[in-house]
């Protein structure tokens, strides 16, 4: 069945056409304008809730007789014969894959891929979900997919002015990500869209359990709850921001951004209180550690007789995986065992709805003075946290630097309550008008 050109459809191949040479957001192109009208669908839609929207995936997840590597040479000829369980529910919804989408080598953030911020085409456009949040930020894609293992959804969504979810741990179906791009304890398949309305219509689609990933079979009974009034917000304390601080000093723009996004919430009559949680900046040290580890088992193999097919620095991530004390392990077991507490403990005590943060430290930095394997920990010390605690959470733009790049406002909510976290984040969206903007490319 071939696919119908439809406004939308025709209006994100428009402005593919106009920006990717420029942002590279795409590694493999399935629909193109002159190619549309004949490419298969795969699935009849049956409940068409997102009937003709485009989308693209990270070059993670399998797409049948498509090469997904994982932005890896060492995988350049692994090519799935199955799409990955997400793929399959968006397309059997009426969605439509425009493509594969450039990813940092098996995520690990490390390396540096063409893909370009759409704001100032010299800054970096966040990791590693970036063609995620660039393909839609200049409407080459409506919604796109990307994983999450430290923040790699949320912060390419704060930096490129879109709006990003990381959901619960186990919510959506992993089944089909490519393993040796993922630490399977901590990632999480994510959606960057517009809005957190837009949001709110895909992860349905999603979500639920997939009998190929028993980390999702828990979720029927627990997702799915009925939204309460907001009447209650947490922030972090001034001893944990200041802890924070000590490592990664948070920038003047993005505190006053974030200060007065706290305030649109105070002026819906919604109290917002401190609450502290003294093993956040550990964060940083366990989610490396559990990353390294996970990501060795997988590549350990193939790291043997194809060593030099992987990039040096993610090489030597793979390797130093396999070296990992017991002590070092037991260790961020421990950590995420108190952070899961301590957050679980401070939010029902104050009986808050939710957690707000910045997203990042601060904006995205000129890609001339970027070193990858430098900066990586000062972009993560407030959305690791939420890998390892397996908390929702869904970065929102709320405000622009004065050289206007865009600044991420971060809402955390409780296990299984994402109606509750998307609904505040889209009454937020509502008062405001930053997700509404447009970059200049």
């Amino acid at each position: 069945m071939s696919v119908t050109i439809n406004s939308q459809l025709s209006d994100a191949l428009d402005a593919l056409a106009r920006t990717d040479e420029k942002v590279h957001a795409y590694r493999h192109l399935l629909i193109s304008g002159a190619q549309a009208g004949a490419a298969d669908t795969h699935v009849a839609p049956q409940e068409p809730q997102i009937e003709g929207w485009p989308f693209a995936v990270k070059e993670v997840f399998d797409v049948a007789g498509v090469v997904t590597s994982g932005g890896s040479k060492a995988y350049e000829h692994r090519v799935p014969t199955k799409d990955a369980a997400v793929v399959e529910r968006l397309r059997a919804a009426g969605g439509i894959l425009v493509g594969t989408q450039i990813a940092h080598e098996l995520t690990c953030g490390l390396d540096q891929p063409p893909t370009r911020n759409p704001w100032d085409l010299s800054c970096y456009p966040g990791g590693s979900s970036a063609g995620a949040g660039v393909s839609v930020a200049v409407g080459s894609a409506r919604f796109a997919l990307g994983t999450d293992a430290a923040g790699s959804v949320r912060i390419p969504a704060a930096m490129t002015g879109t709006t990003g979810l990381k959901p619960t741990w186990g919510l959506i179906s992993s089944h089909g990500v490519m393993r040796q791009a993922s630490a399977p304890s901590i990632d999480h398949v994510g959606i960057i869209a517009r809005s957190a309305a837009e949001i709110t219509r895909i992860l349905p689609i999603l979500a639920g359990p997939d009998p190929w990933d028993k980390a999702t079979l828990q979720s029927r009974a627990a997702y799915g709850d009925r939204p309460r009034p907001a009447d209650k917000i947490a922030v972090l304390g001034t001893a944990t921001l200041e802890a924070v601080a000590k490592t990664c000093a948070l920038d003047p723009e993005i505190k006053a951004a974030f200060s007065e996004a706290c305030d649109v919430f105070r002026q819906t009559g919604t109290e917002v209180i401190e609450i502290e949680c003294p093993t956040l900046p550990l964060a940083v040290e366990a989610i490396v550690t559990f990353f390294a580890a996970e990501l060795a088992c997988a590549n350990a193999n193939v790291l043997a007789v194809r060593g030099n097919d992987f990039s040096p620095a993610v090489a030597e991530m793979i390797d130093s995986g396999l070296e990992i004390p017991e002590d070092q392990m037991l260790g961020a077991i421990k950590i995420r065992s108190q952070l899961r507490q301590e957050l679980t403990h401070a939010l029902k005590e104050a009986d808050a709805q939710a957690l707000l943060t910045p997203t990042t430290p601060h904006p995205a930095m000129p890609l001339a003075d970027f070193d990858p394997k430098q900066e990586l920990a000062s972009l993560v010390p407030f959305t690791c946290v939420f890998n390892l605690t397996g908390n929702p959470a869904i970065s929102l733009p709320c405000g622009q630097t004065q050289k206007g790049m865009p600044i991420g406002l971060q809402i955390v909510g409780h296990h299984y309550k994402e109606t509750s976290l998307l609904k505040l984040a889209d009454e937020f969206q509502k008062l405001t008008h930053w997700h509404e903007l447009r970059p200049p490319v």
